[in-house]
């Protein structure tokens, strides 16, 4: 199945995806970071997260080292 086919990642797979430490990604979305929503019964829940809102997060968060031309040379932040 192509990625751009599944609706939800597990940390795991956002953590493969951003070349991020699972730990990382679980902090972000704990936090609201990235945004997620845990699935499961009490005390057995996961974190997941719609493909849709991983592509607005990476596109909100782009960083380019160089600078560019059109000045984003630092993250956005909202």
């Amino acid at each position: 199945m192509p990625a751009s086919a599944k609706l939800f990642f597990t940390l795991q797979e956002v953590a493969d995806l951003l070349s991020l430490h699972p730990k990382t990604v679980g902090r972000y979305s704990a936090t609201g970071e990235i945004p997620a929503i845990k699935v499961g019964g009490i005390g057995n829940h996961e974190w997941r997260v719609r493909s849709d809102w991983l592509d607005q997060w990476a596109g909100d968060n782009m960083y380019d080292p160089r600078g560019g031309a059109d000045g984003r040379g630092q993250r956005s932040r909202r």
